[in-house]
């Protein structure tokens, strides 16, 4: 696990740093010393957390242009994640023209996205494009590449892909389909050379599209050789082709009144092109509501002590506001001043990962 290391900023310091990141985003990239990234080019994730742990900025985490792969166990808030991603973009005018593509495979949307998200959000997402086979996904994508309009597309998930040749075999065994002398049986390599092939074609006009493409899949025990002990199907080129792979796997379940209302979802990057670094961060989600970003961008500030505790109570300097971890968040809300503890987190993330750094001489200069 990548754990952070834990720092005691002033709170001179703290209010510095706020200051620091507003002023960072309004500079030329050269001037912005922890992230090269550009702000511009990222999709919000739905955390600020896991904003960060892709692209050390807190505004965004996923890749425009880019293939993101989401890995995770089962109910550890893989589908409801990348579908907060579509409400995060409907929120910016940046992404008034983007089309949000979400193909159900499983055909296991039970979520009232009316209800987490609003009317106006969940009527803009596309849930009439429904993939069967890999081959179907195939034609999808090359149709919304040719639409012309960037995109953002789901798919939930791969697992749940067939292909026509397993469709075939079923039929075949089950005697509804005549077998042929030069069946060779190579069925089971066809998904995933398939998924080689699409990467490939479509890789550089997803880029070109400012499209997003985000591949979900199920985690699968490895019962092969090497040290991790979950694996994914798909192949080595969903890996290859992937700006971001992140691993979900569930912490702790949230209970009430002994029933499971949510979980502790952590959210492992081990793959990550824009910065290179590996980074893992829990987040809360919870069935009812969906992630619960502002009460994990509290933990986080406390934990990192930029925030001062006095036995229950959580005392944020900045924002002259005191009181338990719950009665916080609500005094937050109240004041519609989420977007600052976003900064806030957001400042304090990118003054760890400068603490990171060796700051030798360069070698090449």
């Amino acid at each position: 696990m990548a754990q952070l290391k834990r720092r005691s900023p002033k709170e001179s310091e703290t209010k510095e740093l706020v200051s620091q990141v507003e002023d960072a985003a309004k500079k030329p990239l050269d001037k912005i010393e922890v992230s090269s990234v550009d702000p511009d080019w990222l999709i919000p994730t739905g955390s600020t957390l896991l904003n960060c742990a892709c692209s050390d900025l807190h505004t965004g985490g996923y890749g425009i242009g880019k293939i993101t792969n989401l890995i995770g166990d089962s109910s550890s808030g893989k589908s409801l994640l990348a579908l907060t991603s579509f409400a995060e973009v409907a929120m910016y005018t940046r992404y008034d023209d983007y089309r949000l593509i979400y193909d159900d495979v499983e055909a296991a949307l039970e979520f009232n996205l009316d209800y987490l998200f609003g009317g106006e959000i969940s009527d803009r997402i596309e849930t009439n494009i429904v993939s069967d086979t890999i081959q179907d996904f195939y034609g999808n994508i090359v149709k919304a590449l040719k639409d012309g309009r960037p995109f953002i597309y789901i798919l939930d998930s791969l697992d749940a892909l067939t292909s026509r040749e397993e469709q075939e075999r079923a039929l075949k065994e089950a005697g509804m389909m005549k077998k042929k002398q030069d069946d060779k049986g190579g069925w089971k390599t066809e998904k995933a050379r398939l998924v080689s092939e699409i990467l490939r074609v479509t890789a550089r006009e997803i880029k070109s599209s400012e499209a997003l493409v985000v591949v979900i899949s199920q985690t699968r025990d490895n019962l092969g050789f090497g040290f991790s002990t979950k694996t994914r199907s798909g192949g080595r080129a969903l890996k290859f082709y992937s700006c971001h792979e992140m691993w979900l796997s569930i912490r702790e379940p949230f209970k009430s009144k002994n029933r499971e209302i949510g979980v502790r979802t952590n959210a492992k990057v081990s793959k990550n092109k824009l910065t290179g670094k590996k980074r893992d961060v829990d987040i809360p989600i919870y069935y009812d509501y969906g992630v619960d970003d502002l009460s994990a961008n509290v933990e986080f500030l406390v934990t990192e002590e930029v925030w001062g505790k006095e036995k229950n109570t959580i005392v944020a300097e900045e924002l002259n506001l005191r009181g338990t971890k719950d009665k916080l968040v609500r005094l937050i809300e109240e004041n519609s001043l989420e977007g600052e503890v976003q900064k806030l987190v957001g400042a304090s993330w990118r003054s760890i990962e400068e603490e990171l750094r060796l700051n030798r001489k360069k070698r090449y200069k």
